[in-house]
């Protein structure tokens, strides 16, 4: 269908669900895609016919293929076929390169570099690329020759190639020789040299050069989109060189176009990403641009000040008159900046984003990945909860009017029986994490609190009831209420439980919902909300025997579901979906005894309550990367005493992946080392090193990733300034 002469309206889409199903998104070459290719040269060389550079581009995802593929896949017999009909269409290849559509021209130029990098016939391709060069008229394929060709250079020589010499001495040819438009081409040729020896020019050689009036803006993809693209692609050309980097955006964030200025915006936020000493040397600039002319370079400026969390506090009052910013993205994200700096100034944007959340200002909670910055609508519960532990009480009112909202979204008859809406989840975890973010404050809202008592969701009420501590102690009564209900309703799930499995007819007639099935996301077990319920209980009125009594009934209860998971060894995946769901049972209910016991320290040893979930943390080291191993470990010192087990779980979460990025796991860990103080010196080395180093430990590509850096570095130095010295 793609070679039928004339308009197809149907082409493009064709085109794409042949690249999805003979390519999609790489990694290996399948037999279609092998015997694909010679089709697609034909087609590509085939005169008249439409989208042929789409096709070459095609075709060059499968020669840049071989460059990235893996053994086994790289020597599978398809890969080979591959190979073998890329090197067959060569001479067809190649003659595209005087093609009249300089779109295919271009195309066929990336190509010819990604091949070249593997192909027997590279010494010929290169020779075509530079006998192009010569003659063409394009500067833009120009300047895209010299970038392309070095970029397969560099990959060659980190992949140790043969061909990384040849195709540097090729880039070198087209960048030494003396040309016809010589100011035209000095910034493609200063940039590629540069990739090449990162010594042959500076910064400052390729920001003049890219500002010099004789550069032609459009032939370079770095001018693209007004000059939004500028700031980095020049810290693109820079490198790992963060002083570089940094000396460029200063000199492109005050630039007299607005689109530069708005790409210097990003490329500091890709900075502060990346390196620590960024945030210190670029925040002035940053919030100089508060006052920027242009709305979306304000919006930026003030979306940066938040990512950098209290280091942006010195801009406060900027960042206050900015609430009353007329294009309301910037407003929002002022008082966003502020509410993460805990300042009062945030509550009343956060009171009418509670009361209006129709409006949509304040986005949900997104986790973004990547090496770059993500400017998105901040979220409203980590503006909450930046707030709240300063502002509680003048947060918890509008909360307290959502949450009942919610109710009159969910109420269905009596409140003894609400369920809640599964659309309204989201809503009410948001609400509830922000009234426990209130702490006492949070007292307040204990009449909504005790219908979500008896609800489907009891915990989540747990969560704020603890946080307000004693100022909730009223609520004993309600919370004892649901230990009891949650521990009927385990018996009866375990014994059915049991009952199913010792059936002889189990497996061929399934019960239509097993026990413990959860009825809506996130509906706990009712053995965790027995024991969440009796941590609750425990922070309010602070009576132990209550906590170890209900403790110790799960433990008997759960004997059944706990039997034979303390053996789960270092298997990698579990041999069924079933044997799965119970290692995933196994390691929550073991967190969740944690966490009581660990509130009790010492006094939770009497009756060897710890030594399942010591068992099962022994026994299952491939979960100690987990949410749920952390609270074990720490339980186990805390009721123990002996901290070799802990260390041994941390220093694994800590420093299994040396240089790679934190998540909310390490972080955790981190916490507990810092709880341990001298009992974990062992891993201060291991801490030294984390905060001697620059570039940030991250796993977000937003401001999560600047706040959790920020954060494991207060809890490490906080944990070595109260190690004893000497």
């Amino acid at each position: 269908m793609l070679a039928r002469p004339g308009e197809d309206p149907e082409r493009e889409a064709r085109l794409d669900d042949l690249d999805a199903s003979i390519y999609h998104q790489g990694g290996a070459v399948y037999s279609a895609g092998a015997a694909a290719v010679p089709f697609l040269v034909e087609l590509a060389a085939t005169p008249g016919l439409p989208m042929r550079a789409a096709i070459v581009e095609l075709i060059g995802q499968f020669a840049a293929l071989q460059n990235e593929m893996r053994e086994p896949w790289r020597s599978a017999e398809h890969a080979v076929a591959c190979r073998a009909e890329l090197v067959a269409g060569h001479d067809t290849l190649v003659a595209l390169l005087d093609d009249a559509d300089d779109s295919v021209r271009t195309a066929v130029a990336a190509l010819l570099w990604k091949y070249a990098q593997w192909s027997p016939r590279a010494h010929d391709a290169t020779k075509a690329l530079a006998g192009r060069d010569t003659v063409e008229s394009d500067l833009a394929l120009r300047v895209s020759l010299r970038l392309g060709g070095a970029r397969a250079a560099v990959e060659a020589r980190e992949s140790n190639a043969p061909s990384a010499a040849p195709l540097a001495a090729a880039v070198r040819r087209l960048t030494a020789a003396p040309d016809r438009s010589a100011d035209a081409l000095r910034l493609a040729c200063l940039a590629a040299d540069k990739c090449l020896d990162p010594a042959s020019a500076t910064w400052q050689d390729l920001l003049d050069a890219a500002l010099a009036p004789t550069t032609p803006h459009e032939a370079y993809g770095a001018w693209a989109a007004d000059g939004s693209r500028l700031a980095r692609a020049l810290c693109g050309m820079c490198g790992d060189d963060a002083a570089a980097q940094m000396n460029v955006i200063r000199a492109l964030i005050g630039h007299e176009q607005a689109q530069v200025r708005t790409g210097a915006l990003h490329a500091a936020g890709d900075a502060m990403l990346r390196w620590r000493s960024a945030s210190s040397a670029l925040l002035s600039l940053i919030g100089a641009t508060l006052l920027d002319p242009e709305p979306e370079n304000r919006m930026m400026a003030a979306d940066l000040l938040a990512a950098a969390g209290t280091a942006g506090a010195a801009f406060g009052h900027r960042l206050a008159a900015a609430l009353d910013d007329p294009h309301r993205p910037t407003a929002t994200r002022a008082a966003w900046a502020l509410a993460r700096q805990g300042d009062a100034r945030a509550v009343p944007t956060l009171v009418h984003a509670l009361d209006h959340e129709e409006n949509k200002e304040f986005g949900p909670s997104a986790h973004d990945s990547g090496s770059f910055y993500w400017f998105s609508r901040p979220p409203l519960r980590e503006a909450l909860v930046g707030c709240a532990a300063r502002h509680g009480s003048l947060l918890v009112p509008a909360l307290r009017s959502a949450l009942a909202r919610c109710w009159s979204h969910s109420h269905t008859g009596d409140s003894a029986s609400m369920s809640l809406c599964e659309g309204d989840l989201p809503r009410v975890h948001l609400l509830c994490d922000a009234l426990a973010a209130c702490g006492p404050a949070a007292a307040a809202a204990l009449p909504e609190l005790e219908v979500l008592l008896v609800s489907t969701h009891p915990q989540l009420a747990c969560t704020v009831i603890e946080a307000a501590g004693p100022a909730a102690s009223h609520c004993a009564p309600r919370l004892e209420h649901v230990e009891r209900m949650a521990l009927e309703a385990t018996s009866a799930q375990i014994s059915a439980r049991c009952a199913e499995t010792a059936s002889p007819t189990a497996q061929q007639a399934p019960t239509e919902a097993s026990p413990g099935q959860r009825n809506l996301p996130g509906l706990a077990d009712p053995w965790i909300t027995a024991l969440t319920a009796a941590r609750t209980r425990f922070a309010v009125t602070g009576d132990e025997s209550a906590l170890l009594h209900t403790v110790d009934d799960v433990l008997t209860l759960t004997a059944p579901l706990r039997r034979g998971t303390e053996a789960g060894g270092e298997e990698i995946r579990p041999k069924s979906a079933v044997a799965a769901s119970a290692a995933r049972d196994a390691a929550v209910l073991a967190s969740a005894l944690a966490r009581c016991l660990s509130l009790l320290g010492p006094a939770a040893a009497r009756g060897s309550r710890m030594s399942w979930p010591e068992q099962w943390l022994r026994a299952n080291e491939r979960w100690w990367r987990s949410h749920e191993a952390v609270p074990v470990a720490w339980a186990h010192w805390r009721v123990t005493g002996d901290s070799s087990l802990a260390l041994q779980v941390f220093d694994r979460v800590l420093n299994s992946r040396p240089g790679a990025a934190y998540s909310q796991i390490e972080l955790a860990a981190l916490r507990r080392v810092a709880d341990m103080g001298p009992a974990a010196r062992a891993l201060a080395p291991l801490l030294h090193a984390f905060l001697d180093r620059d570039e940030r430990i991250n796993d977000g590509g937003g401001w999560r990733g600047m706040a959790l850096d920020d954060e494991a570095q207060q809890v490490a130095l906080t944990f070595l300034a109260a190690l004893p010295t000497g």
